[in-house]
């Protein structure tokens, strides 16, 4: 369940130039969106695979 959150997080948590969505403000938004779609994905894929 974690690893795509810690790709995510490690992707836009980076302090370089040339982050992704570095010169728009909404991008902040669309990668707390993405997290949440991802855990959630991540979440029902286990419950359908009983794993949890």
């Amino acid at each position: 369940m974690f690893l795509p959150l810690g790709f995510l997080t490690g992707l836009f948590g980076v302090n370089v130039a040339g982050v992704p969505g570095l010169d728009w403000p909404g991008a902040f938004a669309v990668l707390c969106v993405a997290m949440v779609i991802s855990a959630a994905v991540v979440l029902w894929l286990f419950r359908w695979l009983r794993w949890i």
